[in-house]
């Protein structure tokens, strides 16, 4: 019970690698603001909290609207009475070619994925400063913002700007005790109908570059956050944490 008596808000909380982060961290002791745009299925999430003695409420948010961001920080204070943790997980991913690509599709994903995560963390860093006793920050970035591929303008470079931005809060909140980390997952098989499973090819390609042979599972990635927000990692700052199975590490293919 590592967080005990802590508080944590989970956006992107109702499905995939945000509900196996809001569980686990519920597991370990935090009550949790499980945050999502879909408002009926964060709140299935919330319960599943509660079941297990944590207190937690839902909040249905856009984190690309500043309103929407500031309400549910509003709500996570009035109802459960301080903000400990932040795990920025809200994200939309997606396929297009630069020369394809319209205009609407980058700034969605821009707007979800990088002013999100700039809108909710400023939002509770503010609040965290102003009640002192520091806290931790966790955004969720991706092996893409490190290893770019063909389609992905967009998404890679939203989830490299994350870790930049990373990096410049953990400089910026490190006086106020505000530690600030990534966890960049690799392929990670969530069995979640929002974010579909890659194609049968496409994982067997991306399986062949990970030297532990398999995908990951949502497990692997909560058990990386909760270690970064626990007491476990008071002296861990500014990193960004691979779970990939080595994928990133380099290429299996050129050897010699």
């Amino acid at each position: 019970m590592m967080l005990e008596g802590k508080t944590a808000i989970v956006t992107g909380g109702a499905h995939g690698l945000g509900r196996a982060i809001a569980l686990r961290l519920a597991d370990d002791g935090a009550d949790v603001m499980v945050a999502d745009l879909l408002g009926g299925d964060a709140e299935a999430v919330a319960a599943e909290v509660r079941t297990r003695g944590r207190r937690a409420v839902s909040y249905e948010v856009d984190v690309s609207d500043s309103g929407a961001v500031s309400g549910m920080v509003m709500a996570t204070v009035e109802v459960l009475g301080c903000i400990d943790i932040l795990v920025n997980d809200a994200g939309v991913s997606g396929e297009s070619p630069l020369l394809d690509m319209k205009e609407s599709f980058w700034d969605r994903v821009m707007g979800v994925n990088l002013k999100g995560n700039f809108l909710c963390s400023q939002a509770v860093a503010r609040e965290m400063v102003a009640r002192g006793g520091g806290g931790a920050i966790v955004n969720i970035t991706s092996t893409a913002g490190a290893n770019a591929r063909p389609g992905a303008s967009a998404y890679a470079s939203s989830k490299a700007g994350i870790i930049q931005f990373t990096r410049v809060l953990a400089l910026e909140l490190g006086q106020h005790g505000i530690r600030v980390n990534a966890v960049g997952p690799g392929m990670t098989l969530t069995g979640s109908e929002v974010k579909p499973a890659p194609s049968q090819k496409y994982q067997g390609a991306f399986v062949g570059q990970v030297p532990m042979g398999r995908a990951g599972v949502p497990g692997d990635i909560a058990a990386a956050v909760a270690f970064l927000a626990s007491p476990d990692a008071t002296y861990i700052n500014g990193q960004v944490i691979f779970v990939d199975g080595g994928y990133s590490a380099g290429k299996l293919s050129v050897s010699g």
